[in-house]
C-alpha cells in the first residue's frame, strides 16, 4: 500500500508542468492579498460552526443548510485555488508569506479527492524546498486516503466522534509511522499523540 501510494504520487509529480515563470513583486503582492482573502473565506464559517450547531440544532434543516452553504463556498474557492496553481505552481512562503501559502493547502484540504491527488506532488516539492510546512503535506495525504476509505500514512487524522475518547483513524503499517513522518520532516507520533491526549502503544521498527 505504501509503495503503491509513493509510485502513484511520483507519477503524478512527473505529469505536472513545473515551468512557471518568475513573478514580479507586484504580481506576488497581489497574489498574497488574494490568497489571504481566500483563507478568510475558507475559515469564516468553520469558526462559527459550533455556535451554529448550538443555536440551530445539530439535526435541524437550518444546520444542514449551513453546511450546504459551506460546501458551495468550498467548491468556489477550490476553483479559484486550482486556477492559481495551474498558472503559478505552488507559491512558497518566501513568495507570498505563511498565511497565503497556508491558504492553498487549506482550500485543497476541504476540496475534492481529485484535486488533492493532482496537486499533492506540488506541495511535496515545496516542502522539500522548505517553502511549505511538512504537516500540511501529511494532512493532505492522510485526508485524501481517509476520504477514499484507506488507512492514513502519517497519523494526522483523528476520530473524535466514534467513542468517548479520541482515536486515530486507521493507519497503514503503524509500526513504521515514525519512519514515514521523519522522511517528510515531522516529529515522532508519540509526541503528536500525547499532545492530543491519545495513548500510543505501538512500538516502532527501524
Amino acid at each position: 500500500m505504501v509503495e503503491t501510494m509513493k509510485r502513484s504520487l511520483f507519477i503524478l509529480f512527473l505529469g505536472i508542468n513545473f515551468s512557471v515563470n518568475a513573478q514580479s513583486k507586484e504580481e506576488l503582492d497581489s497574489l498574497k492579498v488574494q490568497l489571504e482573502t481566500v483563507l478568510m473565506k475558507d475559515q469564516t464559517f468553520r469558526r462559527i460552526y459550533l455556535e451554529a450547531e448550538n443555536k440551530l440544532g445539530k439535526d435541524s434543516d437550518a444546520y444542514e443548510y449551513f453546511w450546504e452553504v459551506v460546501e458551495l463556498q468550498d467548491k468556489v474557492l477550490e476553483k479559484e485555488i486550482t486556477t492559481i496553481l495551474d498558472k503559478y505552481g505552488w507559491l512558497g512562503i518566501s513568495q507570498v508569506g505563511r498565511w497565503a501559502n497556508t491558504a492553498i493547502w487549506g482550500v485543497l484540504q476541504h476540496g475534492s479527492v481529485a484535486s488533492k491527488e493532482k496537486y499533492a506532488p506540488l506541495l511535496k516539492a515545496s516542502v522539500v524546498k522548505k517553502e511549505s510546512q511538512p504537516i500540511h503535506y501529511a494532512r493532505l495525504i492522510d485526508r485524501m486516503l481517509i476520504n477514499t476509505d484507506k488507512p492514513q500514512l502519517y497519523g494526522t487524522q483523528i476520530d473524535y466522534a466514534s467513542g468517548e475518547a479520541p482515536v486515530f483513524f486507521p493507519i497503514e503499517n503503524p509500526e513504521y509511522i515514525n519512519r514515514r513522518r521523519e522522511e517528510i520532516g515531522l516529529g515522532a507520533i508519540e509526541h503528536f499523540a500525547r499532545d492530543r491526549e491519545i495513548k500510543w502503544t505501538i512500538q516502532q521498527k527501524d
